[in-house]
């Protein structure tokens, strides 16, 4: 069940997905590629392995993947661990995957890096079960928790603080976090391991795996606007007194030009910092 299940799962970037292939690869399974595979945002991924239809996610997924979804092992498939993915083979409940959720090692810091920054609020939005999202946000330190959201209500809630005049950066690393990446103000996307839609859908892409970058990022993007609001303004200062100067005749043609093109590489020379 595992081989098969990380088979379908090795194309998606979730994070549950990369799970499920680090626990095959740790076994020592040969992983095999699917013929196909397609995700259902929020919902699971099913493709074809070796001639078997496999499906893995939610329950309701399996669920609809199922000759017989009124069977025993579907039924009892629905109490337990609160994060799980259930596997369907050929149509039949093969096996159910427990998941140990975890906090990332640099989230306290992250958080108090965004709020000594000015970040005066911070959510999470996830699709995972609403007391997961709970725990996490206790250790972490925050109130806004929503949990069992599919794509649309991730969406639903950027929207909602946009329209209150919030200005909002959303930090995703998955298929379902896209649409909200793209609506907030600013999408960042974890993209270490590929990204995927992820990544095409966000204005920052950081290429390593940890939330502390994010930060960073703030950090790099308020320097560069300071940089570039200081170029255009000192740029056309100089030129409007240059043409000031020249209107009252005290500065000839041949010598506005030159002071121009030393106005306009002064002006890049500066710009040049914000690449440091």
């Amino acid at each position: 069940m595992l081989r098969l299940a990380a088979g379908v799962e090795q194309g998606s970037s979730h994070q549950l997905a990369r799970t499920v292939v680090d626990a095959a690869r740790a076994a020592a399974l040969d992983i095999p590629d699917p013929r196909w595979a397609r995700e259902d945002p929020g919902r699971g991924v099913s493709g074809e392995v070796e001639g078997h239809l496999v499906t893995v996610g939610t329950r309701s997924f399996a669920l609809e993947q199922m000759r017989n979804p009124e069977s025993a092992l579907s039924r009892g498939a629905a109490h337990g661990a609160a994060l799980r993915a259930f596997v369907t083979i050929d149509g039949t409940m093969a096996g159910v995957i427990e998941f140990a959720d975890q906090t990332r090692a640099e989230l306290g810091r992250s958080i108090a890096q965004l709020a000594r920054l000015g970040v005066g609020r911070i959510l999470i939005v996830s699709g995972d079960h609403v007391e997961n999202v709970r725990a996490v946000g206790d250790i972490a330190g925050i109130a806004d928790v929503f949990g069992d959201l599919l794509p649309e209500e991730k969406v639903a809630i950027v929207r909602e603080l946009v329209a209150s005049g919030e200005t909002v950066m959303m930090v995703g690393d998955g298929t379902n976090d896209a649409p909200a990446l793209s609506t907030a103000h600013v999408g960042v996307a974890l993209a270490a391991h590929g990204g995927g839609i992820a990544a095409e859908s966000a204005g920052v892409v950081l290429l390593a795996d940890d939330l502390s970058r994010v930060a960073d990022a703030v950090r790099i993007g308020r320097r560069t606007y300071r940089i570039a609001r200081e170029c255009i303004l000192v740029g056309l200062g100089l030129s409007a007194a240059g043409m000031v100067v020249a209107a009252a005749g005290a500065l000839p043609p041949v010598a506005g030009a030159i002071a121009q093109e030393a106005i306009d590489l002064a002006v890049i020379l500066n710009a040049l910092r914000a690449s440091r």
